[in-house]
């Protein structure tokens, strides 16, 4: 059996290596993966249900022979079925929901020879930057657990950062993949709108502005995913740009000096703590240093008119989801299955006439066509991915009993983020900095639509430049000797 140790110094291709190369099988790594999950759990919550059984049953029925064949791998528990397991969007009210079938990002991982261990923790329907459910509790963050391992990929985010699994799946409306893994000190990518398809499912997520795909320790493992979990040309809402290149070549290809924006300020002028002003700097000297070219950039729109719209949307959603539920189960919603500031997003979205909602999605359109006008002059723009390190637990508390008031406190974390989801961008964060009590800052850099590989050569680049394994790998190393 390969040992904790040797399991968590590799990322997710080194692993499948060890596989193809008859060096250890998968049911060796799931073991591991197990009893990481096992004693790191109980501390951290980031994994909410395991599919251990299933788990080596898929193994037993014999893997596809994919890019990762062997290596375990974690869904998050919200809008996304896995076959048998439990889906409750981090709410009681979905509690006994069993899913029927697979999503298209689920099928598309175990064709990669992916092995689903487990369900990661996810707030109430995604609507928190932190992952502190009152139904599924806190997810603590690996770098110290009395912060938030962000949100609302942020079971996800602790599990990968603490060795349980090398990547993970995780989804994204607003920030919800690089939220997480600017916390806790990994790479979050959202891909361009319909580059990566969740499912053409019931309450697949808001609209246009949900993305699927995962967070990852290594820039090569985000590459070669990116290809297994790639729309391939099913029936989809939208498609994106089309791109002729393996992903996966992209790290080890020719680097081209970019000009890259440097967005210092949010469009919602939320101030920005120095810390992160500090590490926005020395990431913008470091991308001078490697042959860049930066000028500042500013991106100014209506956030009023568009946060309005945002919400509606988000609403509906959750109105949507719940709706279904109760026409399928008999079940009725009472405001004691739900967290305050959802509730309250229920009893919104239940009142939004057709007509309203469509007018939102138009305003959504048309502010992203607006940021693509301001930034799309630039091959890559930088900013925070969030405007403070990793808040201390408890600091957004979902129990608000007023939605706007929520989001307006969470939009004032993560200020940065979700314009990108409205203008269909792809966006990454990347662990380029700590701050002096040892927390992870992430930086963010978006590119034009259809453009991840710019951001894959980018951070490949910046991998190579700072090598955050090492602070990764130290991490895990210090929680094995726990």
């Amino acid at each position: 059996m390969i040992s904790e140790a040797d399991y968590t110094s590799r990322d997710a291709t080194a692993l499948a290596d060890l596989v193809r190369r008859g060096e250890v099988s998968p049911e060796e790594l799931l073991d591991t993966a197990i009893a990481r999950i096992e004693r790191l759990n109980p501390h951290l919550n980031a994994v909410v249900e395991t599919l251990y059984d299933a788990a080596r049953r898929d193994i037993a029925d014999g893997l596809p022979d994919g890019p990762f064949a062997g290596v375990p791998f974690l869904v998050k528990d919200l809008h996304t079925l896995v076959k048998g397991s439990r889906l409750s969007h981090g709410c009681r009210f979905f509690a006994g929901h069993v899913s029927s079938h697979d999503s298209s990002v689920v099928a598309k991982a175990r064709a990669a020879g992916l092995v689903i261990a487990g369900r990661t923790n996810s707030p109430e329907f995604g609507l928190n930057s932190t992952t502190e459910s009152r139904f599924l509790g806190p997810a603590r963050n690996p770098w110290n657990p009395e912060h938030s391992s962000g949100g609302s990929s942020g079971g996800s985010a602790a599990a990968v950062a603490a060795g349980m699994v090398p990547l993970s799946h995780a989804t994204d409306s607003g920030g919800s993949i690089r939220i997480p893994a600017s916390c806790c000190g990994l790479i979050g990518l959202k891909p361009t709108r319909g580059r990566v398809l969740a499912g053409l499912d019931i309450g697949e997520g808001w609209h246009d502005t949900f993305n699927a795909f995962a967070i990852t320790r290594s820039v090569r493992d985000t590459a070669r995913l990116l290809d297994c979990l790639k729309n391939g040309g099913e029936p989809a809402p939208y498609y994106p740009p089309y791109h002729d290149m393996s992903f996966s070549e992209i790290p080890d290809a020719p680097a081209r000096p970019l000009r890259i924006g440097i967005l210092e300020t949010p469009p919602n002028g939320v101030a920005v703590d120095p810390e992160v002003c500090n590490a926005l700097d020395g990431t913008r000297k470091l991308l001078e240093q490697l042959g860049h070219v930066t000028e500042t950039a500013s991106l100014s729109y209506e956030t009023g008119p568009a946060a309005e719209a945002f919400l509606n949307v988000i609403c509906s959603s959750v109105a949507s989801t719940v709706g279904y539920h109760e026409k399928h189960t008999g079940t009725v919603a009472r405001r004691e299955d739900f967290e305050a500031s959802v509730w309250s997003a229920l009893q919104i979205g239940r009142q939004i006439p057709g007509g309203e909602l469509n007018a939102a999605i138009a305003c959504i359109h048309l502010t992203g066509a607006e940021i693509l006008r301001q930034l799309g002059s630039f091959d890559a723009v930088l900013s925070p991915t969030v405007a403070k390190p990793p808040l201390p637990r408890g600091q957004l508390d979902a129990g608000e009993a007023d939605i706007k008031t929520f989001l307006s406190k969470v939009f004032a974390f993560a200020p940065f983020t979700s314009f990108y989801n409205i203008s269909g961008q792809p966006a990454i964060s990347l662990p380029v900095a700590w701050s002096p009590e040892g927390l992870p800052i992430g930086m963010q850099f978006s590119a034009r639509p259809g453009r991840e590989d710019v951001l894959i050569r980018l951070a490949a680049q910046l991998e190579a430049a700072l090598d955050w394994s090492k602070p990764q790998t130290a991490l895990m190393a210090r929680l094995t000797e726990r």
